[in-house]
């Protein structure tokens, strides 16, 4: 067997076991269909369908896609109705940028981590607005997209014990010291200050002091009194 042949029996084979797993995601999965509407004179009519989620989805147009807009509606609004829940969700654009768009729009559908249905956003092709709308206003055939959005899973933190991946730090080598308590020289005391050395003379010379000069005052108040 040539090497192109094998190649392409393992290309087969993938392609089985593709179709296979999607399959069965299908089978797990129960399908979706969301009904879209759009607002005319206050009333909601049916104007498509989307299929084929939790897959490729695609919209679908129904019989009365278009429309005419006699009156100024400064607007456009659509609602949209999940078939499986029941659940309604309301979204609306300028009307002039569904002009400029030329009828093409686009839906960003959000799905969570079981591939359900949950949200969707509604977008113009066009963000151009003119400022004077001639009505009536009919719409063509509306060109939209659909695109289906699923979560991404983050990066999950590191979880572990790293005070074990830490480098043990040498230890410190001990160094013998020996005891050494004799009077040290001359030249190794530190030197004291006049008033550190002499303070307690200072001090009794204060004292003295302080008593002469009130010895005086102590023996002149008798002599004040006999007079």
């Amino acid at each position: 067997m040539s090497r192109t042949s094998i190649t392409i029996l393992i290309l087969s084979l993938l392609a089985m076991i593709c179709q296979v797993a999607i399959a069965q995601v299908a089978e797990e999965t129960p399908s979706t269909t969301l009904t879209v509407f759009h607002q005319k004179n206050g009333e909601y009519i049916k104007r498509g369908e989307i299929i084929g989620l939790p897959g490729v989805p695609e919209y679908i147009p129904a019989a009365n896609e278009i429309v005419e807009f006699t009156a100024k509606e400064p607007f456009y609004q659509i609602k949209v109705r999940d078939e499986s829940t029941g659940n309604v969700i309301l979204s609306s654009v300028k009307m002039c940028q569904m002009v400029a768009s030329e009828w093409r729009d686009e839906f960003i559908l959000n799905l969570d981590e079981g591939n359900r249905f949950y949200y969707l956003s509604y977008y113009p092709q066009s963000n151009y607005c003119q400022e004077k709308i001639e009505y009536p206003i009919t719409t063509k055939a509306f060109n939209t997209s659909v695109l289906a959005v699923t979560p991404v899973t983050g990066p999950k933190p590191l979880i572990g014990n790293f005070g074990s991946q830490k480098k043990a730090l040498p230890k410190a080598k001990k160094v013998d010291t020996a005891v050494n308590d004799q009077v040290p020289d001359e030249k190794e005391i530190e030197e004291k200050t006049f008033f550190q050395k002499y303070w307690l003379y200072i001090l009794a010379g204060g004292f003295f002091l302080m008593n002469v000069a009130a010895a005086p005052e102590a023996t002149a108040a008798p002599a004040a009194g006999r007079r």
